[in-house]
């Protein structure tokens, strides 16, 4: 019998589309050897000037003039404006190079975690060229009109409101499927909080804040820490920088890496263990990292968001009572103060983490993958 192949696609536009793709990898390798997979950045078939360009100038336009971002995610947000993203991605994608691709290892399935890459999908089956069983997986909360795509097979959602939404696009309800937003198998796996806190040398009866800094400016960073030490000196605090290169040399150079109830890092892999060991997040709205922080049952105080996509995702984490949003740093240091202050409330924002989480979603959908090809 012959292998089954299953294609991923993602696109470098903001880091969740990747990892969400490496977190469906991750549970077809683990549950369904035999299906071969493989992995691709749609950029890879794009114009060499553009492939250079486009995340640099995506992380520019999101973080430098955000108010510009939030018009185009707006305006482009329209029934009307359904087209838009194909036509657009005309002038930079390589459909020739991308067919070729197809041709070579010939998948049973397309999977997309990005709306770009589902494009080029689009356009070979519109022509024609190739005819194989796709789908999208939204990585948000929220719906924007790039996640329907006419030719697409099957859609993966992080929720019911997403799930109507693509249905009044013209979505057939049973080809969507409300899975959850992808994550790694390891944010489900019970990690040993005490040990954790043990190699941190933290007091385990203390509470502990993890803070993501992403691209969190530093003087803003101190100024939450300083402050909070002044509100309540038995804070811990486990501060990640993340990818930010910037942040992470201002750190390592920081006065309060002698603090002892302070403990920085640059880009960690075991997340998932200082989640599981703390109390309290201080982190951005993005999908997967708000997945991640569902499925620990961690409360999020959430801030400096980029509009679009990332206000929907704060949207649903506040209207399901797992986290609050935080203007400014005097409000962001309120809101920690209050959640330690009033342990039951912290307690009953965990609860609500819990009940909306969908910790199995990479699993889902490649049970649901792997029970169409074997029905072919």
């Amino acid at each position: 019998m012959q292998k089954k192949k299953v294609l991923i696609l993602h696109a470098p536009l903001g880091a969740g589309h990747e990892t969400a793709a490496k977190a469906i990898a991750e549970a077809f390798l683990l549950r369904y050897p035999n299906i071969e997979i493989k992995s691709a950045d749609v950029l890879d078939f794009s114009y060499e000037i553009f492939k250079q360009t486009l995340p640099k100038a995506f992380y520019f336009l999101t973080f430098y003039i955000p108010f510009l971002y939030k018009l185009f995610y707006d305006y482009s947000n329209h029934r009307s404006r359904y087209k838009f993203l194909n036509h657009v991605s005309s002038a930079f994608l390589k459909k020739s190079r991308f067919v070729k691709f197809i041709n070579d290892f010939n998948p049973d399935f397309i999977i997309s975690t990005n709306p770009l890459p589902m494009q080029l999908v689009s356009k070979t089956k519109e022509k024609n060229i190739i005819d194989i069983l796709s789908a999208n997986v939204c990585t948000d909360f929220g719906f924007h009109t790039f996640w329907h795509n006419a030719d697409v097979n099957y859609y993966f959602a992080a929720n019911e409101k997403i799930k109507r939404a693509l249905i009044s696009y013209g979505a057939i309800p049973e080809s969507v499927k409300v899975t959850g937003i992808p994550i790694s198998s390891k944010f489900s796996k019970l990690s040993d909080r005490q040990k954790t806190l043990g190699e941190l040398g933290f007091d385990v009866s203390m509470p502990v804040l993890l803070i993501v800094g992403g691209t969190t400016a530093y003087g803003k960073l101190m100024n939450i820490i300083g402050e909070l030490k002044k509100r309540n000196n038995l804070i811990q605090f486990i501060v990640v920088a993340g990818r930010d290169e910037n942040l992470q040399k201002k750190l390592k150079k920081s006065k309060i890496n002698s603090d002892p109830l302070i403990r920085t890092f640059g880009f960690v892999n075991n997340l998932d263990e200082y989640m599981t060991a703390t109390d309290l997040i201080f982190t951005k709205a993005g999908g997967l990292t708000i997945a991640e922080c569902l499925t620990k049952g961690l409360p999020m105080v959430i801030y400096d968001i980029i509009p679009g996509q990332e206000e929907d995702n704060l949207n649903y984490v506040v209207s399901h009572g797992a986290g609050i949003k935080a203007e400014n740093i005097k409000k962001s240091v309120e809101a920690v103060v209050d959640f330690f202050s009033q342990p039951e409330k912290l307690a009953k924002m965990k609860e609500n983490c819990r009940k909306i989480a969908k910790p199995n979603a990479a699993n889902d959908l490649a049970d649901f993958v792997a029970s169409i090809l074997n029905s072919k």
